[in-house]
């Protein structure tokens, strides 16, 4: 039969040449054989050690270029500098763990919602230098001032008195009870008959008696006591929607 003609490997037919073919021919399909190769592996210039199991791997892979040079690592686990991660439609992410950020974070169009997951309702938002409520600072929710002239201490179920979440309680003042009074003691002087500190004498037996009456010396305003522990002022926001 005639020699057969093809461009890439697809083309030849594994039959020929036929047994019956001209002996002078067989370096005719030894040529097209080449040529054929030549033209289906065009950019191979050195060995490709890759099996057949590894390249099978590609198989039904629909990525471009750029997107297959974001998975270029041998090993998983395997750090390699300036790859980009990309998102699904959803915009999530998969597979991430132990991510150390050493640079920038550039969250793009998506901060509000980035935001909203890391402030969800009931987050106490704190600022030290503004004032701007973070419904506009933040751009999403609902904040209303939270805890003003108040320090926050943590939820305690042990506590009755911080076993409820926003539970108040306490003053910035106090006036002693008796009952909350420290036990002591007064000192006293004695009042003679006569008007004067000391022992009565008897003007008549020229004895002495017991005072009449024992005065105790008072002391102390009364007034209420600094109830205020160390603290230092900021704004706080609480989100209610």
């Amino acid at each position: 039969m005639g020699l057969e003609t093809g461009t890439y490997i697809s083309d030849l037919n594994s039959s020929n040449p036929a047994a019956g073919d001209p002996v002078n021919e067989g370096d005719d399909h030894i040529r097209l054989v080449k040529s054929t190769v030549k033209a289906t592996f065009p950019s191979i210039t050195g060995a490709v050690s890759s099996t057949h199991t590894e390249l099978n791997l590609l198989d039904g892979v629909t990525a471009n270029t750029t997107e297959l040079n974001y998975v270029d690592v041998t090993t998983l686990g395997t750090a390699q500098a300036s790859k980009a991660v990309t998102t699904d439609a959803n915009i999530d992410v998969t597979g991430l763990r132990n991510l150390t950020v050493s640079g920038t974070i550039t969250i793009g169009s998506n901060t509000a919602t980035t935001l909203q997951a890391v402030y969800p309702v009931g987050s106490i938002y704190i600022n030290a230098a503004v004032t701007t409520n973070p419904a506009t600072l933040l751009g999403f929710g609902t904040w209303a001032a939270f805890g003003t002239g108040r320090v926050i201490v943590g939820y305690n179920a042990s506590d009755s008195d911080f076993d409820a979440l926003q539970e108040t309680g306490g003053s910035k003042t106090h006036t002693l009870s008796v009952s909350e009074m420290p036990s002591h003691t007064h000192t006293s002087s004695t009042l003679g008959r006569d008007g004067t500190l000391g022992e009565y004498i008897d003007q008549a037996t020229n004895n002495s008696e017991s005072s009449a009456a024992n005065i105790l010396n008072n002391t102390g305003g009364g007034a209420a006591h600094n109830n205020v522990q160390p603290y230092i002022v900021a704004y706080m926001w609480r989100r209610t929607a």
